[in-house]
């Protein structure tokens, strides 16, 4: 399951994504976040809520790294994940060595509130 919200204000995107992300569920994301981007000006934040994901399907991964390509196209400037334990990582890392420029800060969090202190 994922939530998606965009804040104009703010310029900010945030993601949750929690219990079990299937494939199905990343098209849905995918195509959501295709026609918001719009919506998002150049040097935009994305925070990235994965506290409660239990599990990260292979083919939903593979249905991401567009999202990721997605979130590099538009310009995004800094991408905060809150991801609680560093094992569950789910192989983000890696993947944004490959979707996001260098321009792009990618800063891995335990909580919201550390998470919070980079926005």
């Amino acid at each position: 399951m994922y939530l998606l919200e965009i804040d104009r204000k703010h310029n900010r995107i945030h993601l949750m994504m929690s219990e079990h992300f299937d494939a199905p569920q990343a098209e849905s994301l995918l195509a959501d976040a295709q026609a918001r981007a719009e919506e998002m000006e150049t040097g935009f934040h994305v925070l990235c809520d994965l506290t409660t994901l239990e599990e990260f399907d292979p083919e939903a991964k593979t249905i991401f790294r567009r999202f990721m390509d997605l979130m590099n196209q538009r310009g995004a400037h800094k991408i905060i994940r809150i991801i609680p334990d560093p094992l569950d990582n789910f192989g983000l890392t890696v993947m944004s060595y490959f979707h996001y420029d260098d321009s792009v800060h990618i800063i891995t969090c335990k909580t919201l509130k550390e998470a919070l202190t980079h926005l």
